[in-house]
């Protein structure tokens, strides 16, 4: 639902921000995900789940034992996902 920001996130922000901290946390120290959890600021248990979700929509790929990264396609939704952001930013509007 579009509307003013309420400080709850929902799904597609949670998603990205999960992209983006896996993003970041995996080309600096491998994907050690209580960290990518800590950097989206999500409770692990919740965050597990959130991260099967993107593995399931081919987001997220895991490579090896606890290895996690972004896909293509996940990384074409961040993208998406901070274009319609700005755009909607600058109409008074947030996602």
């Amino acid at each position: 639902m579009l509307g003013l920001k309420t400080g709850k996130r929902d799904k597609l922000r949670i998603y990205y921000d999960i992209l983006a901290a896996l993003g970041d946390v995996s080309h600096i120290e491998g994907s050690c995900l209580t960290r990518v959890a800590h950097r989206a600021n999500l409770p692990y248990d919740r965050f597990y789940e959130y991260l099967r979700g993107l593995v399931r929509l081919d987001m997220v790929s895991k490579v090896g034992e606890g290895r996690f990264f972004v896909t293509r396609k996940g990384l074409e939704y961040a993208k998406e996902f901070e274009r319609m952001d700005d755009v909607l930013s600058r109409m008074g509007l947030s996602l």
